[in-house]
């Protein structure tokens, strides 16, 4: 089988060859690249490689952007340092991945399994980027102050809270911002697994802002979200205690 490998590092690229040498003798190494750009190129001619090794993370950008840009026939096995949602989507898809430091036993199952899987349909690899890229939590927010727009790193907010009109970043240290969120829901919608809960029919807030959780009447939860020297005291229905406190231990 002719098979190609995709890794931005020049020395995990070599040892997982070895790897795939020692396991698999007759595999013939046809292409080798280390970023979105080779691969693209290499995607869009006639390629010869019908198992690829792929990185998740290369020099100039992820790998499903290749998938954006160019469709993929070819069997893939990605590989990954630890990628939280990448890994969540594969397990979920049933797509083989090798998680680094990727070892010759690792190598070995993932080509065995993909060997009784041929002529089995391709993934829609496109479709999985997608999910990745939907699972991902923002990282940075952007804000606003008069006319100026700037960003803030998301662990930097205590809560969003919605007044009026207007959806606002209360930030840990107390300042508050304006965002361009039009209601809360729209908030949660993309702030999706980025440890944020809405808490309350304004409050939408982050773990890091939770300071004392205590039981309340008629199954409630009583909340106190802190932003700088004030504090807020909300109150989780009975409808929602359990999702709650599950969201609070990571169980969901």
């Amino acid at each position: 089988m002719k098979y190609a490998i995709i890794e931005n590092e020049r020395v995990s690229l070599e040892s997982l060859r070895q790897k795939v040498e020692s396991v698999r003798r007759g595999y013939e190494l046809t292409f080798t690249a280390e970023s979105v750009e080779e691969a693209v190129e290499y995607f869009s001619g006639q390629p010869e490689a019908e198992l690829v090794f792929m990185d998740i993370e290369l020099v100039d950008g992820n790998c499903f952007d290749i998938f954006e840009q160019v469709e993929v026939k070819s069997y893939i096995i990605f590989t990954t340092a630890y990628d939280e949602y990448a890994i969540r989507a594969f397990k979920v898809n049933s797509v083989d991945y090798l998680l680094k430091p990727i070892t010759e036993d690792a190598v070995r199952t993932a080509i065995e399994k993909l060997e009784r899987m041929q002529g089995a349909a391709r993934m829609d690899y496109r479709r999985l980027g997608e999910e990745v890229h939907k699972r991902k939590p923002r990282r940075r927010l952007l804000l606003m102050s008069g006319d100026n727009y700037f960003y803030e790193e998301l662990g930097n907010v205590s809560y969003f809270l919605s007044e009026e009109k207007y959806v606002y970043a209360v930030l840990l240290s107390g300042r508050r911002r304006m965002t361009e969120f039009k209601n809360l829901t729209e908030a949660e919608e993309l702030l999706r697994g980025a440890d944020f809960f809405q808490v309350s029919r304004n409050i939408l807030a982050s773990i890091n802002s939770i300071s004392k959780v205590s039981r309340f009447f008629n199954g409630r939860v009583k909340v106190i979200v802190k932003a700088g020297d004030e504090e807020q005291e909300v109150v989780v229905s009975a409808a929602r205690r359990k999702q709650f406190l599950d969201w609070m231990g990571d169980n969901q």
